[in-house]
């Protein structure tokens, strides 16, 4: 069996659990879905790419990209339909550089404080403090 090349995501979910309200985590089973399975729908259904260009921005053939789709679709489908909760980790990924010269830019929604992190530096957006208040912070490549 070949090994698995990594996919390339543009960027991260901002989110990574997602569970049916009203419902306690303890109380639901859970699915999860890879990083490369999410960026897969980002393409192809947030973006509206076909599966051709969709598949050459994750540096992988079309068939790959289908059936990594198709995956994520069933497992969505899965989570909605049989009110499961939905966590988002793992897989075969490389995160590509922001076109901003390999810097990932933070905006903190508490202070408005804006800073840069060097590509490959830091932890996930979501999960990150302010460094001038401390808050936690949402981050986008801008």
């Amino acid at each position: 069996m070949r090994p698995t090349k990594d996919r390339h995501v543009d960027q991260l979910p901002p989110v990574s659990q997602f569970k049916p309200v009203g419902v306690p985590m303890y109380a639901v089973d859970e699915i999860v879905i890879s990083v490369e399975e999410m960026e897969a729908i980002r393409l192809a259904d947030m973006e509206g790419l076909d599966q051709g260009p969709a598949a050459a921005q994750m540096g992988i053939s079309r068939p790959t990209f289908h059936r990594i789709l198709t995956k994520a679709h069933a497992k969505i489908a899965q989570f909605l339909w049989q009110a499961k909760s939905l966590r988002i980790e793992g897989g075969n990924y490389r995160v590509k550089p922001c076109a901003a010269g390999g810097l990932r830019k933070f905006n903190c929604k508490a202070c408005g404080h804006e800073w840069e992190v060097p590509h490959g530096h830091g932890g996930r957006g979501c999960e990150m403090s302010c460094p001038q208040c401390g808050a936690q912070a949402a981050s986008r490549c801008r």
